[in-house]
């Protein structure tokens, strides 16, 4: 709910709860989509570091997770990471060829 409403700093936290309740695991198959998602929040709000984190947590935890290879590209090309962008996007591009966000 509140990402629907914008409220980015709000949902932040929340997904840090999630995160430290469900355990840093990979016991917990979904802790990643939960960095991803805390990811694009932090994007929303233009920090890239904490972004780039959260987004490097989540691609650790899945190997095949495309948006978050996507979304670390977004934040390595922000922070002036090129090289680091450019390896992202031709992953993420390599996962999800047919993802028209990923690939515009």
């Amino acid at each position: 709910a509140a990402v629907k409403e914008r409220d980015y700093r709000q949902a932040i936290e929340l997904y840090g709860q999630a995160i430290e309740l469900l355990g840093d695991s990979s016991a917990s198959p979904s802790v990643f989509a939960l960095y991803g998602n805390r990811c694009l929040c932090h994007m929303k709000l233009s920090r890239y570091e904490e972004a780039r984190s959260d987004a490097q947590q989540a691609v650790q935890r899945n190997t095949r997770y495309a948006k978050g290879f996507y979304r670390l590209a977004l934040c390595q090309r922000q922070l002036g990471d090129l090289a680091g962008a450019w390896e992202s996007i031709t992953r993420a591009v390599g996962l999800e060829p047919e993802d028209a966000e990923i690939c515009a």
